[in-house]
């Protein structure tokens, strides 16, 4: 009698996909949104032969009104201020070359950029997404578009200085995400440990559900410890984060293959949905990439899973994303809530 085994994958396509979950899992001091701000105004300035002294130049910065929205609420670590001319503050006083920007900023600089605001316009545009265009005068700017840290173009006193970046993979299907999960593809698996060691530290006295609530919630309000992002969002990769990396204390390596599997799911999700919206994330994407995982885990079939897909956002209910603020942290509990009290 023959029998049937799962296919397996392509290997060039998992090292593929391997190279595309590389990229969306960033480590990030601060809300990713006014760290694209401020990652925008260190590029620019890192790569200008003198660095702008404080209030004596001009910046016109263009922001998606989802990515304005949170950038506005948002705490921005060390100073302590929310708004986006606290980001470009940042910025203008960072000290990293990465998208990390705020974990190393002057601080003394950042508050002289600061104290009169007069020096930086920042506008609002309808555009989908993730949207940032920072012009100094009018040979000199940059755009990131799509990815947070995704430079489209980068232009300094008329000359092109855009990187060349090799085009990411196209995101995983739900057949695909099986397959590599079922494989235990070892990059894979390596990132997803990655992902979940490297993630917060623990809270002792706290359950996980009030860990979770607390770091989102303390994140929006400044927190300065970094974060494991996914697809760009901090708040997203810790939902994910700290629940598998308490099922990987107690089971081991056994909970990989549903780790990278709600990670693959995550971008899956992240794909059919803009990165940013008025939708809280946290319904749309991740708590149904965490069902999936802990779904895949109890042996859910490919439909299962589709069906949790519609399932856990009208669970949870709708959840406007009213800005970065503390109150993500009640909306982490919500949708907490309709994921593990149903696994």
């Amino acid at each position: 009698m023959s029998r049937s085994f799962p296919a397996r994958p392509n290997m060039a396509r998992g090292e593929e996909i391997a190279r595309l979950l590389k990229g969306e899992i960033v480590q990030v001091v601060g809300c990713t949104e006014p760290a694209a701000i401020a990652y925008a105004f260190r590029t620019l300035i890192r790569h200008m032969p003198v660095p702008p002294p404080p209030n004596s130049f001009c910046a016109c910065l263009h922001v998606s009104r989802d990515a304005f929205r949170n950038a506005s609420t948002a705490v921005v670590p060390f100073l302590k201020k929310p708004g986006i001319l606290a980001a470009a503050a940042a910025g203008c006083a960072s000290r990293t070359n990465d998208f990390n920007v705020f974990a190393d900023f002057d601080l003394r600089l950042a508050r002289k950029f600061m104290k009169n605001g007069a020096w930086l316009r920042a506008v609002p545009v309808r555009r989908n997404g993730l949207y940032v265009a920072l012009q100094f005068n009018a040979d000199t700017g940059i755009i990131l578009r799509g990815r947070h840290d995704h430079i489209e173009q980068l232009v300094v006193f008329g000359r092109d200085l855009t990187p060349r970046q090799k085009l990411m993979p196209r995101p995983p299907r739900l057949d695909e995400i099986f397959e590599l999960a079922r494989a235990r593809h070892p990059a894979l698996e390596a990132l997803a440990l990655d992902f979940i060691t490297r993630q917060v530290p623990p809270e002792k006295g706290y359950s996980l559900e009030d860990q979770i609530v607390r770091r989102i919630a303390g994140r929006m309000a400044g927190y300065s410890h970094p974060v494991m992002t996914i697809t760009g969002s901090g708040n997203q990769g810790i939902f994910l984060g700290l629940p598998y990396r308490r099922l990987y204390q107690e089971q081991g390596a056994a909970i990989l293959p549903a780790v990278v599997f709600s990670l693959l799911a995550q971008v899956h999700l992240s794909h059919k949905h803009d990165r940013l919206s008025r939708d809280c994330g946290l319904a749309t994407k991740a708590a149904p990439a965490l069902a999936a995982g802990l779904a895949f885990a109890r042996g859910a079939a490919p439909a299962d899973i589709r069906r949790l897909f519609r399932d856990v956002p009208s669970r949870i209910g709708g959840l406007p994303c009213e800005g970065a603020e503390p109150a993500c942290g009640d909306k982490a509990r919500r949708a907490f809530q309709a994921v593990w009290n149903g696994a």
